[in-house]
């Protein structure tokens, strides 16, 4: 091909680039995409949840989104009086009513109709004891027969008492409450080298609410034993429920005493009120805690010097008793305010104490999370529960920012 026809073949290639850069190419504006389409490219739609919450109660609401739109959720109440609403669909009752909360992904939204209602009736635990088997108890005290309702195993072994109930083949084998016990320091039943029990057995005799010993001490709830011993509460130094001898309430839950079985007064009062004359006692000292301990062994609630009082036991439901309306308390869970993407330890600097201020720190637990790469509200709540069952909580609000000020 000669120079001049590429020349000029090259010019009516350049002027026909021109010419189509110089029309314009016309497209249509993108199609705004309907919520419903929206949702439907998300995934997202309403999941189950219970529609009722009690007042100081809260429930976790979630939504069904593809994983890549999760950070694209929003919520809100329309009643915030009613309950509110966080970051993560933690929904908090504050009074009874209906509100409306509302999840929200760009333009697609989902509705939960929220009706609150009133608080359930707090009870407060008096006892360290475990307790099991209700429902064959209540069908067992339905029946009414003659039959005693409970028999009782003193292990000495684990320093636990369990009551056991019957079952429909009429034998003793379905545990109901155990509860933390101190026992003699010689044992009373005898392993032999060949780990053969050696059962002693016995039957509740005679009851009293109130023995003066010849050690100088009044016992509370005593009930007989045979003849030999009984099942009381710790030593007082005179009848008055403000006489406990906290030395020796402490050592429940070892092998301490020179004959009868202590125990704490709710417990040593549950025997006194329930176990009728006649009820039969064994005593064992097994290390099969399955077969002779099947509900494990309750920690005993101890007094120190931080404690409200060292005179009372703290099980006691005595009028006068300081311990009746004191709980676990939490400290260092207050309200935060942090940076998006920075680490924060839940657990950092929060520290709890039992009812009668013993460190129960470890017993912490806390329900609810919070993101820290997504700005918003968030709530989580501590938990610690004692040994007699009674708990503390607090809500703590972690607010997370794109930035602290300074």
């Amino acid at each position: 091909m000669s120079v001049k026809i590429k020349i000029v073949s090259l010019a009516l290639l350049c002027a026909l680039c021109l010419s189509l850069c110089a029309c314009a190419v016309r497209l249509d504006p993108p199609r705004e995409l309907t919520s419903e389409e929206e949702a439907v490219n998300m995934g997202f739609s309403k999941a189950e949840h219970n529609g009722v919450i009690r007042v100081g109660e809260y429930e976790f609401l979630k939504v069904n989104i593809k994983l890549d739109y999760e950070q694209e959720v929003n919520w809100s109440s329309k009643d915030p009086e009613v309950a509110v609403v966080d970051s993560r669909g933690r929904v908090d009752a504050l009074k009874e009513g209906k509100t409306v909360v509302t999840a929200k992904a760009k333009s697609a939204t989902v509705d939960y109709e929220i009706e609150v209602t009133k608080a359930k009736k707090s009870t407060t635990s008096y006892s360290t004891a475990i307790t099991s088997n209700a429902e064959v108890l209540e069908r067992n005290i339905a029946l009414g027969t003659e039959r005693k309702l409970y028999a009782l195993i003193i292990n000495e072994y684990d320093c636990v008492v369990t009551a056991f109930t019957y079952g429909a083949d009429g034998e003793y084998t379905h545990p109901v409450r155990a509860m933390a016990c101190s026992t003699t320091k010689n044992p009373k039943a005898i392993r032999d080298e060949k780990d053969r029990l050696s059962w002693v057995k016995y039957q509740l005799t005679d009851k009293a609410e109130s023995v003066y010993l010849s050690d100088g001490n009044y016992y509370r709830y005593a009930s007989y034993i045979g003849e030999d011993f009984m099942f009381q509460s710790a030593p007082y130094k005179s009848e008055s429920a403000d006489s406990l001898i906290a030395e020796e309430y402490n050592k429940i839950g070892t092998p301490s005493t020179s004959k009868n079985i202590r125990l704490s007064v709710a417990d040593a009062k549950w025997i006194y009120d329930n176990c009728d004359e006649g009820t039969m006692v064994r005593i064992v000292n097994a290390s099969n805690t399955s077969l002779y301990s099947p509900l494990g062994v309750p920690e005993s609630m101890k007094l120190t010097e931080s404690s409200k009082s060292l005179k009372y036991d703290p099980t006691d439901t005595d009028k006068g008793n300081p311990y009746l309306k004191l709980k676990p308390i939490i400290s260092g869970a207050e309200d935060i305010t942090i940076e998006a993407q920075k680490g924060f330890d839940l657990y950092s600097g929060v520290t709890a104490v039992d009812t009668c201020s013993n460190d129960i720190t470890d017993k912490i637990t806390i329900e609810g999370d919070f993101d820290r790469n997504v700005e918003g509200r968030y709530i989580v709540t501590y938990y610690a529960t004692d040994a007699m069952g009674r708990t503390a909580r607090v809500d703590r609000e972690i607010t997370v920012v794109d930035k602290l000020d300074k």
